[in-house]
């Protein structure tokens, strides 16, 4: 692969957005992947930006993704990355790892790239454990359409070559005849037919766990603050607006009408305004998206996460917990305790959040230690003293009521040593006099009370705060 460094390293600032014609694709075989790493150790092999293995890894138990790009493994390293995911420099042929040292070795679309695809499945088999599973989605070059294999063409004039030209056929003949055997698959529509396969080693018995046509993807959906049916009156409206605009121009300009012109002028900045409020929210929808690179809800969750600790066979409370992310987050990383999830009561939607959280739950292994109760941010349903954490992000948003008066009636269900992480934008004007709340809970004995900025570096950047509206992100902390 190291023929391949400095093309790659070259084009990699253009990488994901050739990717993004292939979307419907992956976002498929995201699904896939998922099912067969979960609570695995998982190796993936030619990276690239990261794409799937930033899409895929929180399913695994941990996840190694290498390239031999390192503008690529750059690029990778940016954005939102799952605790349990680490971009690492390795030669395909030459992997810096011990034998038996993966569950599962996933590579995507590459060794139609390689120089030496043998030799990489040979050490594909090396640093596999027995009974483990290889996962290589391929491009099907042969079965390319037209389209496809002009694109192919100009790919090459770009100067990435392709060493194999497969078809369907071919390819899992390639695969059986090097070690593996081919144990399912199927073709997914791409700009060049997508071939994902999964497959075991011949020396290893082959277990069919699931099927393969079984098409749900196994992701959770944790939703976005810019939801997309605001993205689609956003743009609805802006293109109504302008093509009102220009028919009542073009009836005042035939009328010389001055009224109407004033009213094409006004329906025209009409236009304009909600054009820029759809492009923000365009912005704002991409960022905080599970779908896209930098995943910035699942970021914040995670970040939240960190802050809590609760002890083996505790319980913790995530208050206006929505379908889960910070519930589930808090989970995952306290794995021996419990989590409960409060969010709005019967008659606000309650009944598919619930069903929501439940899947998100179920989805990430975490069904049996987590659950959802109907509740207020503003009126708690449990007696004082019963959580051992408890967390939150934007509860002042979800109820419309005072932040301070939130978190006050949180702590009340706070244990005594417990430790709380409270999310939200945290100045005057949303908050009122955040400074006097927390020294009367260090006048009432609150232990490390202080307000962690999160626009530093720690969820996000300054600028990026302010393009997204975020400016005063904080943490509220504190130990009780």
């Amino acid at each position: 692969m190291e023929s391949k460094n400095t093309v790659w390293d070259l084009y990699a600032p253009v990488y994901d957005i050739f990717m993004r014609v292939n979307r419907p694709a992956y976002m498929e075989m995201y699904g896939m992947i998922r099912r067969a790493i979960k609570g695995k150790t998982v190796l993936e092999i030619a990276a690239g930006t990261g794409l799937i293995a930033k899409n895929v890894a929180d399913a695994a138990e941990s996840m190694v993704a290498t390239d031999v790009a390192e503008n690529l493994l750059a690029r990778a390293r940016t954005g939102y990355v799952p605790q349990n995911l680490d971009f690492r420099y390795a030669d395909a042929t030459f992997l810096p790892f011990d034998d038996d040292s993966f569950d599962v070795v996933i590579i995507a679309n590459a060794l139609h790239i390689v120089d030496a695809p043998r030799k990489v499945l040979a050490e594909i088999r090396r640093v596999l454990r027995p009974g483990g599973r290889l996962i290589a989605p391929n491009f099907l070059h042969a079965e390319a359409d037209t389209v496809g294999r002009t694109v192919v063409k100009l790919l090459g004039a770009a100067g990435i070559k392709f060493e194999n030209d497969w078809d369907e056929k071919n390819y899992e003949r390639f695969i059986e005849g090097n070690g593996f055997n081919m144990i399912s698959h199927t073709v997914l529509k791409a700009m060049i037919p997508l071939m994902y396969a999964e497959c075991e080693m011949t020396d290893a018995p082959l277990k069919k766990t699931y099927s393969l046509f079984d098409r749900l993807p196994d992701m959770p959906v944790y939703g976005n603050p810019v939801p997309s049916a605001a993205l689609a009156v956003l743009g609805g409206g802006t293109g109504a607006l302008a093509i009102t605009a220009l028919a009542v121009n073009s009836a005042a300009k035939k009328k010389q009408s001055k009224a109407g012109g004033a009213a094409a002028f006004v329906l025209a900045a009409g236009a304009l305004g909600c054009g820029a409020v759809a492009a923000w929210s365009a912005y704002a929808h991409v960022k905080f998206s599970d779908n896209g690179s930098r995943k910035l809800s699942r970021h914040i969750a995670e970040g939240i996460a960190k802050l809590i600790d609760i002890p083996e066979g505790g319980r913790g409370l995530d208050i206006g917990c929505g379908s889960g992310a910070l519930t589930i987050a808090c989970a995952k990383r306290c794995k021996g305790a419990t989590m409960v999830g409060l969010d709005l009561p019967s008659g606000c939607g309650v009944s598919s959040r619930r069903k929501l959280f439940e899947y998100n739950a179920a989805t990430e292994g975490v069904k049996e230690r987590t659950e959802f109760v109907e509740g207020s941010v503003t009126e708690l349903p449990f007696e004082d003293e019963t959580f051992d954490a408890v967390t939150g992000s934007f509860p002042a948003g979800r109820s419309h009521g005072d932040f301070c008066g939130i978190v006050s009636g949180a702590l009340r269900t706070l244990k005594k040593g417990g430790v709380f992480a409270i999310h939200d934008i945290i100045t005057p004007e949303r908050c009122g006099d955040v400074q006097a709340f927390m020294q009367s809970l260090r006048d009432a004995g609150y232990e490390k009370v202080e307000l962690i900025g999160t626009t530093s570096g720690l969820f996000m950047t300054e600028k990026e705060a302010k393009r997204l509206l975020l400016t005063g992100s904080s943490v509220l902390y504190g130990k009780k």
